[in-house]
C-alpha cells in the first residue's frame, strides 16, 4: 500500500478538539521495536466528528520490508481520557492458496531498553490453531530474539478466490508487570 489510512475520532459530543496533533510513527515488524517520527499533522474535529488522515507508506519508509509498523499518537492537551490516543498496528497477510493451512511467522522481539527484562507473549482469542514459542524470555538489555508462531486452520473454515474468510492472529508482548510493549497481527485470508 503506498499510504497508510487513519481514522480520528472525536468521542465527545459536545466538546470540539482544536488543533490536535497526530503523530505518525513507523517502526520494523516485530514486537517492541524502536518507533521513527515521520510527520505530525494538526487538525480539527467538532463534536461526534471523524476525519481520514493518510500518511505515506514508501520503499524509503519501509526500507526493503513490505511489513512495517504504524503507529500514532494524538496530543491534544484539553483531552480528560487520553487512554484511547494511540493506535499501533504491526501487520502481515497471508494467502491460503499461496501459503498452505499449516502457517509459521517468524516475529523479531527486542527489548529496546538499557535494563534486563521479561517480556511474555501471549495469543489473543481466535477460532484456528496458534501457539508461540518462547511464552517467556528474559532479556538482556537491547538483545532481540526470534519467536515462531505456529498457525494451523481448521478444515471447518472454507472460502473461495471469490469470497476468501478472513481470520487474524495477533500475539501480544507484555512486560512481566502487565505493562503492553506491542503485538503483531498476522491476517490470514482463507481463499480455498
Amino acid at each position: 500500500m503506498p499510504e497508510a489510512q487513519v481514522k480520528v475520532r472525536n468521542l465527545s459530543p459536545t466538546v470540539p478538539a482544536i488543533n490536535a496533533m497526530v503523530h505518525y510513527y513507523v517502526s520494523r515488524f516485530g514486537i517492541g521495536m524502536r518507533r521513527e517520527l515521520k510527520l505530525t499533522k494538526v487538525i480539527s474535529l467538532p463534536p461526534g466528528s471523524e476525519a481520514a488522515l493518510t500518511f505515506p507508506l514508501d520503499q524509503s519508509t519501509l526500507g526493503g520490508d513490505q511489513r512495517a509498523g504504524v503507529h500514532v499518537l494524538i496530543e491534544h492537551p484539553h483531552d480528560p481520557v487520553t487512554v484511547n490516543n494511540e493506535g499501533s498496528q504491526v501487520f502481515d497477510q497471508v494467502f491460503t492458496s499461496e501459503a498452505g493451512r499449516t502457517l509459521t511467522l517468524q516475529i523479531p522481539v527486542l527489548n529496546d531498553s538499557n535494563f534486563s527484562r521479561e517480556i511474555r507473549l501471549s495469543i489473543m482469542s481466535t477460532d484456528v490453531i496458534a501457539s508461540v514459542s518462547p511464552i517467556v524470555y528474559v532479556f538482556a538489555p537491547a538483545e532481540q530474539i526470534i519467536a515462531t508462531l505456529s498457525i494451523q486452520v481448521p478444515s471447518f473454515l472454507h472460502g473461495t478466490s471469490q469470497a476468501w474468510l478472513m481470520r487474524d492472529v495477533t500475539v501480544v508482548g507484555r512486560l512481566a508487570t502487565g505493562e503492553l510493549l506491542g503485538g503483531v497481527t498476522r491476517e490470514i485470508l482463507i481463499n480455498e
